[in-house]
């Protein structure tokens, strides 16, 4: 039980991670849109991508986080 709740935390941190990566990085961009879509330049990774990855994974970790901790204390 306790690996499952290091996985889920380390995946939570890497959400966060990624979402404020994204965040400076397009900062550091100035937050310009020009090379979002791929066929507007040289495919280069925008870091909208990080942002959005780091949004995604944040929601459905805490929800295996608190399904974990519900059964923890149904089996105790």
């Amino acid at each position: 039980m306790p690996i499952r709740f290091l996985i889920r935390f380390v995946l939570l941190t890497l959400g966060f991670a990624l979402t404020t990566l994204g965040i400076l990085a397009w900062q550091q961009m100035n937050f310009d849109l020009n090379t979002l879509w791929p066929i507007a330049a040289e495919f280069s990774a925008h870091p909208v991508y990080a942002m959005v990855l780091g949004l995604a994974l944040i929601p459905p970790t805490l929800w295996e986080i608190f399904v974990l901790e519900t059964r923890h204390h149904r089996e105790h």
